[in-house]
């Protein structure tokens, strides 16, 4: 009798232990599934759109970009000979911020530069010489792009438009500058849009082919041939810029 007991603790010493160790992996399984419940429970992050140095989930307002039109003009400094053409607004989207405030983005085909104000004989010269290294260089920078980081409401007008203060950044040529200008802005209508003209400063983005400001540099092209002042004026460019907008957005406002 006692070496049958003797063999039964034997035998079942073993199956105390594999039940203890059982015991365990039930336990750690259901650990794991408490933290793993736990972790589900945590709410997803919601992403947002960065727009410059600010992060924004606001409606956005998608830009038309076949009904948009922008429009820069150029010219002579010292006579009336100026140049006018389209450009074309590769992409973009304006954000909705609260009180009809706006931020956005706005990026530019320079490559799509055309003139409207010259006959066909002269038109390709003239481009084909705005897209060179002289001035814009398009091959090498082929889009120039507008982030706006804010905006002022200057005045609502009696159609319910309005007046407003745009700031942003402007690059050209890789060169980014700070820029400041005023739109006439419609954001109640089922289309949205802005009109307006915006100036910049060629030189502050290295496009300085007989600007202006070389009209004193004894080393500028012009000087070379050791001529006058007055004997250059006829050829020297203003420094500034127009571009005339008329941006136009898709239907309705995609909420974030």
């Amino acid at each position: 009798m006692k070496k049958i007991l003797l063999a039964l603790c034997i035998i079942s010493m073993p199956l105390m232990a594999q039940s203890a160790d059982e015991k365990e992996v039930l336990k750690s399984i259901g650990k794991s599934k408490q933290v793993e419940r736990s972790v589900n429970l945590a709410p997803k992050p919601i992403k947002s759109k960065k727009i410059g140095r600010e992060i924004t989930s606001a409606p956005s307002i998608m830009i038309n970009k076949r009904s948009s039109i922008l429009e820069w003009k150029g010219g002579l400094k010292f006579i009336n000979n100026d140049h006018n053409g389209n450009l074309k607004i590769k992409g973009g989207n304006i954000y909705l911020q609260k009180d009809n405030k706006i931020t956005g983005n706005i990026v530019i085909n320079m490559m799509s530069m055309t003139n409207i104000d010259l006959p066909d004989s002269k038109k390709d010269y003239l481009i084909g010489h705005l897209r060179s290294e002289d001035f814009f260089n398009v091959d090498r920078y082929p889009t120039a792009s507008l982030e706006i980081s804010s905006s002022k409401i200057l005045e609502k007008k009696s159609n319910g438009k309005y007046n407003m203060q745009i700031s942003g950044d402007l690059t050209v040529k890789s060169t980014t500058k700070p820029i400041v200008f005023t739109a006439l802005v419609d954001l109640d209508s089922d289309i949205k849009s802005a009109t307006g003209t915006m100036e910049f400063n060629r030189t502050d983005f290295d496009v300085q082919y007989r600007s202006e400001m070389h009209l004193d540099d004894a080393k500028s092209f012009w000087n070379k041939m050791n001529t006058t002042k007055e004997a250059v004026k006829d050829k020297v460019i203003q420094d500034k810029i127009e571009v005339m907008f008329s941006i136009i957005s898709m239907p309705g406002v995609l909420d974030r």
